[in-house]
């Protein structure tokens, strides 16, 4: 599903080939372009390492597609076909440990998730938001909200109290929690923002 979304952020790119009717210094335009791409780039790379890391499962989409038309055989061990929290279930850890390893990756994705919330905002105070961004953050909101049902997920079939530790964990769960809402309020702002422009470029029209 991944790299279908990242093909209709490519021609939704292609679409939109100016960056401002507006009469701006050139440099001003080369900013604005570069932050237009760093959201793109640092949301692409969100995705990347949420699948790199097993924290979603790329399950079907164009890959499942191409398996069973050229006859490509699954085996059951293979890992990639297991969830985060099948995988955290058939590990032969401590619970102390596995916590530590759901608190870590939550915290990871909770960190990597607010640098391109904060990439977004500075697009939205430039005021030049284009519909390639929108689908791009969008998406790796989307798969943000992926992994916290993993991380959640895993933590449920763990055995064991390992109560400081899971503790952590949760802690870990609900800063991400705020990233997140904190991102849905940012791809909202910039749904906005970009209506706003389409509408203003029609009556202009």
């Amino acid at each position: 599903m991944k790299p279908l979304l990242f093909c209709l952020a490519t021609l939704a790119l292609t679409g939109c080939t100016t960056v401002s009717m507006v009469s701006k210094q050139a440099i001003v335009e080369t900013e604005l372009t570069d932050q237009q791409s760093e959201v793109r780039e640092r949301a692409q790379a969100f995705e990347a390492m949420a699948a790199d890391e097993g924290w979603v499962r790329q399950a079907g989409g164009l890959s499942g597609l191409a398996d069973m038309l050229f006859g490509a055989e699954q085996s059951a061990s293979d890992a990639s076909s297991l969830s985060y929290a099948q995988t955290i279930a058939a590990s032969a850890e401590e619970p102390a440990a596995i916590y530590a390893t759901v608190e870590a990756d939550a915290s990871a994705a909770a960190r990597s998730l607010q640098e391109l919330d904060l990439i977004a905002t500075a697009l939205l105070q430039s005021g030049d938001v284009q519909r390639a961004d929108l689908i791009s953050f969008e998406s790796a909101l989307v798969t943000a909200q992926k992994c916290y049902r993993s991380f959640a997920e895993a933590t449920g079939v763990v055995e064991g109290a390992a109560s400081r530790e899971r503790r952590e964990t949760e802690a870990a769960l609900r800063l991400l929690a705020g990233v997140i809402d904190g991102a849905r309020l940012s791809a909202d702002q910039m749904a906005a923002a970009y209506a706003d422009a389409e509408t203003a470029g029609e009556t202009l029209s």
